[in-house]
């Protein structure tokens, strides 16, 4: 009994950190497929956020940024705050019990092009003056989708 008990809290004790450091690879970390550059991350209050780049570097390049936050949806749309500087965005908001899903599309390339290059110079963005999407492996994304969560 006392060995099988040891083994159980030596296998608690090793998987815990292995679980945490299997996690944290979860977030950001960039992939691209069809030429969509898909990052992972989360909120303050550690919601899942993800951004999406489709087309990076060209003219037609646009962003999608999805996010859980605690709430309802309001009538107003709210505009997308990027390092302090509003982008012109269009808003969606979607009622999940008692929590809401909120989109944002950017359209404009030049925004994003600006954005895309901000990263690859590895400085930070900073969304809604709470998310950060760190740059992490940008420059060298890893091939596929995001994994599942």
């Amino acid at each position: 009994m006392k060995i099988e008990s040891i083994t159980l809290a030596v296998l608690v004790a090793f998987s815990a950190p292995a679980w945490s450091a299997f996690q944290e690879r979860e977030y950001n970390t960039w992939y691209m497929k069809n030429a969509v550059l898909y990052d992972m991350t989360q909120t303050s209050e550690g919601f899942p956020v993800m951004v999406s780049v489709s087309q990076p570097g060209r003219k037609s390049a646009n962003l999608l940024v999805s996010y859980i936050t605690e709430g309802r949806c309001g009538e107003n749309n709210l505009p997308l705050n990027v390092n302090g500087k509003v982008l012109p965005a269009k808003y969606y908001c979607v009622q999940v019990g008692q929590n809401r899903i909120e989109h944002f599309s950017v359209v404009d390339a030049d925004s994003v092009n600006g954005m895309v290059t901000h990263l690859k110079s590895d400085f930070t963005l900073l969304l809604q003056n709470d998310i950060k999407i760190w740059a992490a492996n940008i420059k060298t994304p890893k091939y596929g989708l995001a994994p599942r969560f």
